[in-house]
């Protein structure tokens, strides 16, 4: 824009032309000793013997500004001389010439940038402007053109932005980069912090004293929470004077949950249960409008779903039969006496082990329920009566009833389709020091190993 020392040697060079062309009886025709305060715009800018030729040097400083500017300048300047008592040197000729040109108020043409009508800031031009939000624009448009399945439909502003043309000081003027900066973060200058191993956004908020939307507001081009070491993080308070609308067209897929449908079967004895055609869930695709504020989402709208795999219906036969009379079993007293005893055995069915555990596996990953034992939720001992049923087996509800099922094993001697007993909780043995078994509610139905298990086995139990 303007070069002082190439001006300051301009205004000089004029100031010898000019002496060299007036006599100097002009400035020396009065033979009085007073010297002059010069003020350019009520700033005091030194102290002149001779009125007209610090006019001399102030109308070399004003040509020279006009001449280093390319584009058009405006100058209303006030100049006035009082005289000064007790003055003790007169200012240098260089000395003075720049402390006019600091005085000189420059004004240019230029664009005042406001948002939802208060005025924050001035760019050179219109073309200056619309660089500031072309630039606060940027990183979400490609943080969204990264994203699979994501295509950004809008992105606009919730303030109204407005531009007006004004005249102001050339010092008020600011380039595009320093409007985003107050425009994102205010006139507060951001300290940097690089991010350590084991960091988050959260810790770094606590340690700073700022919440965690401060920092995803300082920095617009966080992928969502995920920091890494090394990172450099801005850590300010300040508040965003914009918002930034982005309207998202996001395509996923969704699971379709399978209905169940419970049938009576006369074949069957009462209380057992038979999967006469195992349930599974479909999947459909989704097309949504998503809207977020600054990155987070605010509101989606369904537009669009196709199924593309129909669920299949859980078909389970429930026993209506009525169990027959357990016979009386003859047995001889330690007297030789006989007596007819009835006993109520679980083993009522048949199978195999092996059998038992590839039927037990079709449920990995189904949910726990406490009190459940499906045909879709399960606990522990309701998850091995399931399996049980399924082969004709009826076994109780119970984690402790079921340690007296069966016949005991010892752990040496374990086979596939043992039941394993451990303090309040049962499994199904599958081999190879394994066990599947209705975990918990954050895991549901999961393998686990044996010898690995938090738990002590008790017992064993073989129903096969």
């Amino acid at each position: 824009m303007k070069n002082f020392k190439t001006l300051l040697c301009t205004a000089l060079l004029s100031l010898l032309l000019i002496n060299s062309a007036v006599p100097a009886l002009a400035f020396t025709e009065d033979t009085d000793t007073t010297m002059y305060s010069m003020y350019v715009n009520d700033q005091r800018v030194g102290i002149v013997r001779f009125p007209a030729r610090a006019l001399l040097v102030y109308d070399s400083i004003e040509r020279g500004l006009k001449e280093g500017y390319q584009e058009e300048i405006f100058i209303d300047t006030e100049i006035r001389f009082a005289e000064a008592k007790n003055a003790a040197n007169i200012t240098n000729d260089m000395v003075l010439a720049k402390a006019i040109e600091d005085a000189i108020d420059v004004k240019v043409n230029s664009v005042s940038i406001s948002i939802d009508g208060a005025k924050i800031c001035h760019v050179k031009d219109l073309e200056a402007a619309e660089k500031v939000f072309v630039d606060i624009k940027a990183p979400y448009i490609e943080k969204i053109e990264k994203q699979e399945d994501t295509q950004l439909e809008e992105i606009a502003f919730k303030e109204d932005i407005d531009f007006g043309e004004e005249v102001v000081s050339v010092k008020d003027i600011i380039s595009p980069e320093e409007a985003v900066g107050i425009i994102l973060h205010g006139n507060q200058e951001l300290e940097e912090y690089e991010v350590q191993e084991g960091d988050s956004l959260w810790s770094i908020a606590y340690n700073n004293g700022v919440s965690v939307s401060d920092l995803q507001n300082s920095n617009p081009d966080l992928d969502g929470d995920l920091i890494r070491p090394g990172d450099i993080i801005k850590i300010g308070q300040q508040k965003k004077l914009l918002t930034v609308i982005t309207k998202e067209k996001v395509k996923y897929s969704k699971e379709i949950p399978y209905e169940t449908e419970v049938k009576n079967d006369s074949s069957l004895e009462k209380g057992k249960t038979k999967v006469v055609q195992q349930g599974e869930k479909g999947q459909k695709d989704i097309t949504a409008m998503v809207t977020r504020e600054d990155g987070q989402e605010i509101s989606r709208e369904i537009v669009e779903e196709k199924v593309v795999k129909e669920p299949v219906k859980h078909i389970e036969a429930k026993g209506t039969k009525e169990k027959p009379k357990p016979k009386p079993k003859k047995t001889t007293s330690p007297s030789g006496s006989s007596s007819n005893t009835s006993s109520e055995s679980s083993r009522s069915g048949s199978g195999s082990g092996s059998a038992v555990v590839a039927y037990a596996m079709k449920f990995k990953g189904y949910r726990y329920v406490f009190g459940t034992s499906g045909p879709n939720t399960f606990d522990c001992s309701g998850f091995t009566k399931y399996v049980y049923g399924h082969f004709g087996v009826n076994l109780p509800h119970s984690s402790k009833a079921q340690r007296s099922v069966g016949r005991a094993v010892s752990r040496s001697n374990l086979q596939k389709g043992d039941i394993l007993c451990f303090s309040g909780h049962v499994g199904i043995y599958i081999g190879n020091d394994q066990f599947i078994h209705a975990s918990n509610k954050r895991d549901g139905v999961k393998i686990s190993s044996l010898s690995g298990y938090s738990k002590k086995l008790i017992t064993a139990r073989r129903i096969f």
